[in-house]
């Protein structure tokens, strides 16, 4: 986030919709998928004026990983409601959620609402404001 008086600059990671799927194209299992936006805008007094550096992002719950989404086309489909199927040609891994999920540096975790990397001793998220577990 910068501010300039009444000016700023944010990015907005939003979940756009829910995907139901009966066979994960990564894993194989049944689960569903969270279609994702992520965004950056320029703001006057908190209204927004326009976006730039528009990303999407599959959040599965099967197999606990997110996927960017390459494939622009799909991406739009899929904002638009349209089931299209998504296959590993369209979608590259973003980052892998694991129970063991291990850092260099055992005094930071990852915010679970806007998945930046923040320090355990925080109560709050420095960036989003959730509460963190």
């Amino acid at each position: 986030m910068f501010f300039i008086g009444i000016f700023g600059i944010e990015e907005k990671a939003k979940a756009i919709r829910q995907i139901d799927v009966t066979v994960c194209p990564f894993c194989t299992r049944k689960g569903n998928h969270t279609l994702l936006k992520v965004y950056n805008y320029f703001h006057f007094f908190f209204i927004p004026l326009f976006r730039w550096n528009v990303r999407y992002f599959l959040q599965t719950s099967c197999c606990n990983r997110i996927y960017i989404i390459t494939n622009q086309r799909l991406a739009k489909d899929l904002e638009r409601g349209i089931d299209t199927p998504i296959t590993l040609a369209d979608v590259e891994l973003f980052r892998k959620f694991e129970p063991s999920y291990g850092f260099e540096d055992e005094r930071f975790d990852f915010c679970p609402n806007c998945q930046r990397r923040v320090s355990k001793t925080f109560l709050y998220c420095p960036y989003c404001g959730n509460k963190l577990e």
